[in-house]
């Protein structure tokens, strides 16, 4: 059933995706210490900006991103469409002492909140790249804002997504080859990998949020340098971003005043050079001829596609095309001009890619026992994740 909505599709599945269950303040403290470090250390947002500012936060889930800010200061509006969630919210709120902090609780979603208020600082987190185009939240959230007012907001990143839609990719695959359940195939492929890293939620959440979800498509993941430009014409600047979205190499006389367009073609310039280091995880930067970066651009947008084409229709005719495209890939970067932070980075971005080329070879001769083992086994598969979560932070002018 094609879904409406992402709180839809959660709706179904009568479950609330992040929900942790926070019992002790020990707990909280702990969660907000990490958040604590990617708004003030990454995001350039210390939590000094929280006191007493009016926080509006669209899709909470269970609330506990709300919880810390209000423990920061903030007083919070919090728009959660999925009513599942708005006794857990309260709850929460009351069990830590933050119920004065709860401004208000709106069942509604981003296209639906009204309010005649204005907000300090606007806070979207893992849901809205799905509301589309960008425009549409874009402009909604400039309407919301106080000037000088900020936004949050993170999303799958087009390029950094890859190896996610490769897995979904295996999954179907893997699930056309044997016949089993999906919860099952997806044990089988990558219960090694899952366990090879730190996790608070259960294998089964991940394969609802990843492997399943509808939402987890190409067709929805946004191009850093695409929504930077989008967000300059709804009247934003970019604040931060992780990954970085300004070039840290970029030097001029601090006297000297940049126009607008002058910071974002810079920005949209970095952020070509940057597709490699978001596809692997690490920093693999372009820094070639312009022509060279455009062409391995082009290569990685045909391969992200073909994987996505896989979803659908694993054994079909987008396979060859994805093992031919991994070859390529592989090949293409030992030739590239790349900086990176040690030569074993590029050593172990081609082991990846050198991996997944096994893989994606070994369903096309359809050979399910290959494909596990590889994925089972295989340290360059195990350890890669890429970077698919992107944090933008955009201040109205």
């Amino acid at each position: 059933m094609a879904e409406d909505k992402l709180f839809n599709y959660y709706e179904r599945q009568d479950v609330l995706p992040t929900f942790g269950n926070f019992k002790s303040s020990a707990e909280l403290e702990a969660y907000a210490t990490q958040r604590r470090e990617l708004f003030s250390d990454k995001l350039a947002l210390p939590t000094r900006l929280f006191r007493a500012a009016e926080v509006l936060e669209f899709g909470p889930d269970s609330g506990e991103n709300a919880l810390v800010f209000a423990g920061w200061g903030a007083n919070m509006t919090l728009a959660e469409p999925n009513r599942l969630a708005h006794p857990k919210i309260e709850a929460y709120f009351a069990h830590f002492g933050l119920t004065e902090r709860l401004r208000e609780l709106a069942l509604a979603d981003v296209e639906g909140f009204r309010s005649d208020r204005r907000f300090d600082l606007i806070d979207a987190e893992g849901f809205i790249y799905t509301v589309q185009p960008s425009d549409k939240w874009l402009g909604i959230f400039h309407r919301l804002l106080n000037p000088d007012g900020y936004a949050v907001v993170s999303y799958y990143e087009r390029y950094g997504g890859f190896f996610e839609l490769a897995l979904k990719a295996i999954h179907a695959a893997g699930k056309a080859l044997t016949g089993r359940a999906p919860l099952d195939t997806a044990k089988t492929l990558f219960e090694a990998k899952w366990n090879s890293i730190p996790h608070t939620r259960s294998f089964e959440s991940w394969l609802m949020d990843v492997l399943e979800n509808p939402f987890v498509r190409h067709r929805y993941f946004l191009d850093a340098a695409a929504l930077c430009t989008a967000a300059h014409g709804q009247g934003f600047d970019i604040h931060s971003a992780w990954p970085a979205y300004r070039d840290s190499l970029d030097i001029y006389w601090h006297k000297k005043v940049l126009s607008g367009d002058d910071k974002l073609n810079r920005a949209t310039r970095h952020l070509d050079r940057s597709r490699l280091s978001f596809l692997g995880g690490r920093k693999l930067y372009l820094v070639g001829k312009s022509d060279a970066v455009k062409a391995i651009s082009a290569s990685i947008e045909a391969l992200v596609l073909d994987v996505d084409g896989m979803i659908d229709d694993p054994l079909g005719a987008s396979l060859p095309r994805v093992v031919a495209g991994l070859a390529s890939l592989r090949e293409t970067i030992r030739t590239t001009d790349i900086l990176a932070d040690d030569g074993a980075d590029i050593d172990a971005i081609i082991a990846t890619l050198d991996s997944f080329h096994r893989i994606f070879a070994a369903i096309s001769q359809r050979d399910a026992a290959a494909v596990t083992a590889l994925t089972q086994s295989d340290p360059a598969f195990i350890n890669t994740w890429g970077q698919p979560a992107h944090f933008l932070v955009i201040r109205k002018r």
